[in-house]
């Protein structure tokens, strides 16, 4: 292409700006209370069930073929060696340098899972204006990072690896906790700032303590009819107090909490969080109240349907409670079988929106009358097309790629809006070294591998500079990323919401509030240095 050395730092450095003004802005938003933490969840979810998956089956089908089957595999291997390699580092800090006995499975999980969607991709959408990449070789290009995302998935949801975040909290002894309540409410949350109670669980336990309370004190000198009786409106006062709640909940405006202190960490953990100070799941309001008429013989079917939509449509939902659960629903005989829970779970997790739009668009693009179906291929059957000369269903691709145009600018900003809610406070002593260390190894000693690693692939005959150039570049890339941006997530889930220790919070917000100001100068310097030493461009 000659592109000169100037050109080609300014092709890697015009992704990275366009990056981080997006990450402003949803800082800027969450700073704002417009994307507050309620809001960043909802809208996580939409990427996660419809926007990403709609990118995921839109840029599969129409950039990859049955021709394509060798570089999926390629992919897979390189994804397992990413993983690996940034285990093996993690593990090494945390035997040599100093880091807290609370965080030794969090440093792993930073160190092996990199953010792989939204990154990679908005830098191949500011490449493909001609001056490296066309736009066919940019879709395919995220294609690509779409089948990393893929790998990535797999390895945090099914096959287990968000138990390395899990195995860091120790819950208390329900038996031996003390049932002492604090004298003072910790002043951490806004709502609690401005006097207004809007935690609807918290409301209904304080309503339902006095009205258990106030039985208990009579309980000796009432009747046992009348304590029946107190009991029937014991349970009515639940479901009272549940209306109350969300009736006073629903009182606070969005728009009000704008004039409110932005939310902090602290409340990211209160909407994250799904365990209780005795690590037992908490349960919503709603699943607390059961209708008068309800069928017992269908509760355990509806108890499935209800964990497998919490499991497929959010990202931070599952624990290792859900592993052990998920054969409940099979016969005694079928469920005892060594290892049927842990089956069931990985299978289960194949059910995510994405995983499920990953797998159908391989499967369509590498059936050639099939892709045909979709668009238009010039070495597949003819298929009649529809009255507009297209595909009969293009309009499916019309759809998916209209949505999914939309899941990098959210992904990014909800970066923006969660990194702006972070907070450091006290560390572990000597914890910064090795944070600096890992990041260090991840951000500049890793890309190193990648680019050792695609030398080897080309020299080994499984690609060529000419026609896999961006195949290799997006394995670069993603030798080059940042830790996951869902670790946040996931430690915040595994909080109880009233813990005065977080030191696992404390130490993922230093971990990854150290990466992107070393992000900002270790990808623009990869991706030039690839691009006029490796591809000669």
């Amino acid at each position: 292409m000659g592109l000169t050395v100037g050109e080609a730092i300014w092709a890697s450095v015009k992704p990275i700006i366009k990056i981080y003004m997006i990450i402003a802005t949803g800082f800027g938003l969450a700073k704002g209370n417009i994307l507050t933490v309620a809001a960043t969840r909802t809208c996580s979810d939409i990427v996660l069930t419809v926007l990403l998956p709609s990118l995921s089956f839109n840029k599969i089908v129409s950039s990859i073929d049955y021709r394509d089957a060798k570089d999926v595999g390629i992919i897979c291997l390189t994804a397992v060696m990413i993983f690996g390699t940034g285990l093996f580092f993690a593990f090494v800090v945390r035997k040599v340098l100093p880091v807290p006995k609370k965080w030794r499975g969090g440093i792993l999980a930073g160190g092996t899972f990199p953010n792989i969607s939204d990154l990679p991709i908005a830098i191949l959408q500011t490449m493909d204006q001609g001056l490296l990449f066309t736009e066919e070789e940019a879709d395919k290009g995220i294609a690509s990072v779409i089948i990393f995302l893929a790998m990535f998935m797999i390895c945090i949801f099914n096959l287990g690896g968000f138990r390395l975040i899990e195995m860091d909290f120790e819950y208390a002894d329900e038996e031996n906790a003390s049932i002492q309540t604090p004298l003072e409410p910790p002043a951490q949350s806004n709502a609690s700032q401005f006097h207004l109670q809007t935690d609807s669980q918290s409301f209904c336990s304080k309503e339902n303590d006095r009205a258990v309370n106030s039985i208990n004190s009579q309980e000796a000198v009432t009747s046992p009819i009348q304590l029946a009786e107190d009991n029937v409106i014991s349970r009515r006062l639940t479901n009272a107090t549940a209306a109350s709640a969300q009736s006073l909940s629903s009182s606070l405006r969005s728009i009000d909490l704008r004039s409110m202190p932005p939310e902090n960490v602290h409340d990211l953990i209160k909407e994250y969080s799904n365990v209780d100070q005795y690590g037992a799941r908490r349960n919503s309001v709603t699943s607390t109240i059961k209708p008068e008429t309800e069928d017992s013989g269908q509760v355990p079917l509806r108890k499935e349907f209800t964990t497998l939509k919490r499991i497929v449509t959010s990202d931070a939902t599952v624990t290792g409670q859900d592993i052990k659960e998920s054969a409940n629903i099979l016969p005694s005989r079928v469920r005892n079988i060594p290892g049927m829970s842990v089956l069931l779970f990985f299978l289960k997790n194949f059910l995510r929106p994405c995983s499920m739009a990953v797998f159908l668009a391989l499967l369509i693009a590498f059936i050639p009358w099939l892709k045909a179906l979709f668009v238009t291929t010039s070495n597949g059957p003819y298929i009649h097309p529809a009255p507009d000369g297209q595909p009969a269903l293009n309009f499916i691709m019309d759809y998916t790629g209209y949505l999914g145009n939309a899941s990098v600018p959210f992904g990014l900003m909800l970066l923006g809006a969660t990194l702006g809610r972070l907070k450091i406070k006290k560390l572990y002593p000597g914890f910064w070294k090795s944070a600096a260390i890992l990041v260090v190894l991840r951000l500049c000693i890793m890309p190193i591998f990648g680019v050792l690693w695609c030398d080897r692939l080309v020299k080994a005959g499984w690609l060529n500079w000419q026609d896999d150039s961006m195949l290799l570049l997006v394995i670069v890339i993603d030798w080059g990323l940042p830790t996951m941006t869902t670790i946040i997530f996931f430690t915040a889930s595994f909080t109880p919401p009233d813990s005065e220790d977080t030191t696992q919070m404390d130490c993922v917000a230093f971990f990854l509030i150290l990466q992107y100001p070393v992000l900002i100068i270790s990808l623009p310097f990869l991706v030039t240095y690839f691009l006029l030493v490796q591809m000669k461009v």
